[in-house]
């Protein structure tokens, strides 16, 4: 046994010297398969192979290098300190395929050429076979005379493992050498230096632009560490602090300001620079430099596709990263308003009606179709159903650079997009860049770019707020933000919460295991379920509906007549605007019902529900028949009085696109806080009833149920009705 273990330490011993560097390695595939995937390399990879020279001014320099394992064509590009990282190639092993990656740093060395120097930087990897994404940190450190090189990097996407590769330079045009000519894929994660896990570090940070101005305002973090974020001062700086077991072998600082392309600064523990100490603060400052994102916007951009399905050979559809949120939006109302069996009845309606009605629906529940068609609303086009690629999707939303006036519609005037033109050349392939809330998403083929109206109501505000007649002096179409501001003014900053929170909640995407998704943040970090948002936009469904609404229920015998009165109280508690909101045709119901042992006790006084479908003979109603139960409607009508001046209910809902005068309607949506009070009396009973109480939100007048919808309703469409909750006592 002493021999044995000797001979294990002595291999181990040996396993950890310089010469017994040992390369990881799985089978060669087939010629046939390799020559498939070269193909799939010139095929797919065509449209990302164009990557931007180092920016400034100056000339630029370039070397080409054959990288191991599998002779991958290496080019560095660097002005100055800039650099730039294309690399390509087949992985010709089992498991391989073809695949580019584009990477940008900074090189420390002589003045000009890369001899002796040493390379940092950020890549982005596209898998051309497989159609996935991955990045991480590389550093390169070139032989003395240039002709050789050697890089580390992070692995198979997980935080531990790191491998070493060694290159040899070419010329353009030189053939590739044999198949393990060089020594690659090494790994050396136990070679590597690592933070003490438990101490806190802190690290100076410098924001600037590409001229060495400051940025104020910017948002900084570590990468992957929401928890680390501030914000830069006048003078562009700011310190951030984490522990060490958040980044143990590489520490990435990421930066995002509006107007900027994200940009991220990645340190190797052990550095000299930044030198960063436990418990202290580092002796080097860390400069972030920030590439200005032109903000012009061209009709003629094409979108993106949200699934590659579209497009075998794209390699870079939205859902092919995210195939959370794509599955998620697949199935949301955002991605479905153009088809929307209740949006085209409305619409039909409205023109046959008033055609002299503002005819802006396209700007919001056909978004894509109309930026990219039309520059302003056009009552003459023809309204048809044309598919999730004319809604809502992910590049039309996230190429929102901001809200101008949240009366318009949507595109129509309500929105600044930001689509790159055909030679806006920031990024490799045909996305350029996407807007978002987070600093630190870098992954170079997607150009993301902080914009902070993405953590806020703003961005829903152009589609959830104006429209119609509102330039009359009417009421707009939908008042939802509005609601919500009136709101969060009246709260403490703590307490207010945003539509994300309520609507984006985190932490509930979840893989077929039932686990909660971590997306990447790059190769080493994942970020928290907490920080991934739910893309189906939850409006009506119970789960919002019930926590909106609190229901009350007191009950009482009226002792001169034997009747039972129950009193209900329903009071806004969750939503931070009317409930409902949206178009007037919404309304809630809330119904209220008695019975005793299972027999439905007639009501003989009180509030009613009035829809419209009063039952003949006014019997007594089973819990659940809605035809005119006692209780209330949450919506909005128009004021009416009969021949005597009383008030008249029971009628649908007022037109909102209608030429109104805020007092030709009465609102008794719930304002957040605000409490509905009905008192109904049910016929005489010596056993005291049960009383039940419905909460039902519904898109139209149906005096019939769910028999009456006037509309046709598509596979994808919601529920015309929805039961909120059922409460009984």
């Amino acid at each position: 046994m002493l021999l044995g273990a000797a001979a294990l330490l002595a291999v181990f011993l040996v396993q950890r010297t310089e010469d017994a560097e040992v390369e990881q390695y799985f089978a060669r595939a087939t010629p046939a398969a390799i020559a498939s995937w070269s193909e799939e390399l010139h095929r797919r990879g065509a449209a990302w192979a164009d990557v931007p020279d180092p920016p400034g001014n100056g000339p630029v320099e370039r070397a080409h290098y054959w990288l191991a394992r599998d002779r991958y064509d290496l080019e560095l590009r660097r002005r100055g300190s800039r650099l730039v990282v294309r690399i390509s190639g087949v992985a010709e092993h089992e498991f391989g395929g073809a695949w580019a990656a584009f990477g940008e740093g900074h090189f420390n060395g002589p003045e000009s050429g890369f001899a002796g120097g040493q390379a940092t930087f950020v890549w982005s990897c596209l898998g051309l076979r497989y159609r996935h994404a991955s990045d991480g940190v590389g550093r390169i450190t070139f032989d003395a005379d240039g002709e050789g090189c050697t890089a580390i990097y992070m692995a198979w996407e997980a935080p531990a493992i790191w491998s070493k590769s060694y290159g040899r330079r070419h010329a353009v045009g030189d053939p590739a050498p044999d198949y393990g000519a060089i020594k690659g894929q090494i790994p050396i994660s136990d070679r590597l230096p690592t933070l003490e896990t438990s101490a806190e570090y802190r690290v100076g940070v410098a924001v600037v632009d590409l001229a060495g101005q400051p940025v104020a305002g910017a948002l900084v973090q570590l990468k992957g560490q929401r928890e680390s974020r501030v914000l830069t001062d006048a003078s562009g700086r700011a310190e951030v602090a984490f522990r060490g077991q958040a980044a143990p072998y590489a520490q990435s600082f990421c930066a995002g300001a509006p107007g900027f392309l994200n940009g991220e600064t990645p340190c190797l523990t052990g550095d000299i620079r930044p030198g960063l100490v436990p418990g202290a603060r580092a002796p080097t400052d860390v400069v972030i430099e920030l590439a200005p994102l032109p903000l012009d916007d061209d009709p003629s951009y094409a979108w993106q596709r949200a699934s590659a399905a579209d497009g075998p050979d794209d390699a870079m559809a939205c859902g092919t990263c995210h195939p959370w949120h794509y599955d998620q939006w697949y199935e949301s109302r955002h991605a479905r308003m153009a088809d929307h069996g209740h949006v085209t009845w409305e619409h039909a309606r409205m023109v046959s009606m008033d055609p002299s009605a503002p005819d802006d629906c396209v700007g919001c529940h056909q978004p894509a179709f109309a930026a990219t068609e039309m520059a302003r609303p056009n009552p003459a086009l023809e309204w048809k159903p044309r598919g999730v690629s004319a809604a809502n999707h992910c590049d039309l939303c996230h190429k929102i650079q901001a809200l101008l006036d949240p009366r318009a519609s949507g595109v129509f005037g309500a929105y600044a997009l930001a689509r790159p033109g055909p030679k806006n050349r920031v990024r490799p392939g045909g996305i350029h860049h996407v807007f978002g809330s987070a600093p630190d998403v870098t992954y170079a083929y997607m150009g993301a770019s902080y914009n902070p109206i993405f953590a806020t109501g703003h961005v829903c505000a152009g589609c959830h707020q104006g429209g119609g007649r509102w330039r009359d002096g009417s009421p707009p179409k939908i008042d939802t933000f509005e609601e919500w501001k009136r709101w969060a003014a009246a709260r403490p900053a703590a307490e207010v919460r945003t539509c994300q929170d309520c609507h984006m909640p985190g932490a509930v995407s979840l893989a077929a295991d039932g686990r909660p998704i971590d997306q990447m943040a790059w190769d080493a970090i994942h970020r928290r379920p907490q920080d991934m948002h739910d893309h189906r936009f939850p409006g009506v469904e119970p789960e919002l509906g019930e926590v909106a609404l609190r229901v009350a229920i007191t009950k009482r015998r009226d002792e001169a007549t034997g009747a039972w009165i129950a009193e209900v109280a329903v009071t806004n508690v969750g939503a931070g605007h009317k409930v409902p909101t949206g178009t007037w045709s919404k309304h809630v119901v809330v119904g209220v019902w008695a019975e005793v042992d299972g027999r439905p006790l007639r009501q003989r006084g009180g509030e009613r529900a009035e829809l419209g479908a009063r039952a003949a003979g006014d019997p007594a109603l089973a819990p659940g028949d809605w035809r005119d139960p006692g209780g209330f409607v949450l919506g909005v009508r128009a004021r009416r009085v009969d021949a005597e001046g009383a008030d008249v209910r029971g009628l649908a809902p007022p037109v909102f696109w209608g030429a109104w005068m805020p007092e030709d309607v009465i609102d008794e949506r719930l304002e957040p806080g605000a409490t509905r009070r009905a008192e109904c009396v049910f016929e005489p009973a010596e056993t005291e009833p049960t009383i039940e109480v419905r909460v039902l939100h519904r898109r139209g007048w149906l005096p019939g149920g769910l028999g009456s919808v006037p509309w046709t309703l598509g596979t994808y469409d919601p529920l015309p009705e929805v039961l909120w909750s059922r409460v009984r006592r």
